[in-house]
């Protein structure tokens, strides 16, 4: 029980700290400047890389995230003035966990992986409007969070034998095509003045995310059924984002978000080999999102 109840708050915290902090804190502070956050992009993508570094027979990543969260915490004193080797920093520690966060969860933890985007997503979308430079407490508290509850879980052993699969490089291109829509589409969204739907419709879009979330626990369907539905809801939000109808919008596109991530979590948390999961975090994640910011910079798809 309590191992469940720390697992939840270290994902739920630190996705808090990466939708609040790194999404559209530090990104935001920076006005999506690729150039001065591509320092941030390199961290990411090295941290992820030692994220996967095997660690001999201990199964235990737990101290690799205590360091991770740690300098995360260090760094969060610094919000949101940070420099070239800061911004390195902070990628690495946050890249750190992105695979390490993933592999601690088992497939069958579905109520514990709910809670946690549930958590992240409530808090993520009720303080989306608040001031980005205004976020270091925030910064502080949701590292310290991550980090008691990493403390918590230091003698948590991964089960193994529940990670029996290991998926081929192409069954993930689907996963990196939703992040990739997704991430084009929140940054187009929060670009445009028109669709502010976070100020005018938080608690519907709070509301629709935790309808997501259910919809993804107690509807069973094939895999390919639902990359299928996916395609479906994420064709439907951008339809209505094309002809600006905000308050749709403000229904179907987080339910889309929460539907869709628990798809990919659950996917990644059933590889079994830790190296190949960060390998494809660093497309996943990194690149995938990175790419999406880049569409929507660039306006290539209105």
């Amino acid at each position: 029980m309590i191992y469940s109840l720390a697992l939840i708050l270290l994902l739920g915290f630190e996705l808090s700290y990466y939708l609040l902090v790194v999404q559209t804190g530090v990104v935001a502070y920076y006005n999506s400047d690729l150039i001065t956050l591509f320092p941030m992009f390199v961290g990411g993508v090295l941290g992820t890389i030692l994220g996967g570094f095997s660690w001999g027979r201990v199964e235990n990543p737990l101290h690799k995230i205590m360091i991770a969260l740690s300098l995360q915490l260090l760094l969060s004193f610094y919000y949101p003035n940070y420099n070239i080797f800061t911004l390195l920093l902070l990628g690495l520690a946050v890249g750190v966990m992105a695979p390490l966060g993933v592999y601690l969860f088992k497939a069958k933890q579905q109520k514990e992986l709910l809670l946690a985007l549930a958590i992240a997503y409530t808090m993520g979308t009720y303080s989306f409007t608040s001031m980005v430079d205004g976020r270091m407490l925030m910064a502080v508290l949701f590292s310290t969070v991550a980090l008691l509850s990493a403390f918590v879980l230091k003698d948590y052993r991964v089960e193994t034998d529940a990670k029996v699969i290991s998926h081929s490089f192409l069954s993930y291109l689907p996963l990196m095509l939703w992040i990739l829509l997704d991430s084009n589409l929140f940054e187009t969204l929060s670009r445009h003045e028109s669709l502010d739907i976070w100020s005018e419709y938080t608690f519907t879009i709070i509301t629709f995310h935790l309808l997501g979330l259910v919809a993804a626990y107690f509807i069973d369907m094939s895999k390919q059924k639902k990359h299928i539905f996916i395609a479906l809801i994420f064709t439907g939000s951008y339809a209505l984002s094309y002809f600006e109808l905000p308050f749709a919008l403000a229904m179907l596109y987080p339910f889309t978000i929460s539907y869709y991530n628990v798809v990919v979590f659950t996917t990644l948390s059933k590889e079994m080999s830790i190296s190949k999961l960060a390998f494809m975090m660093i497309f996943v994640g990194w690149i995938a999102s990175g790419l999406g910011l880049a569409i929507a910079l660039s306006k290539l798809i209105h």
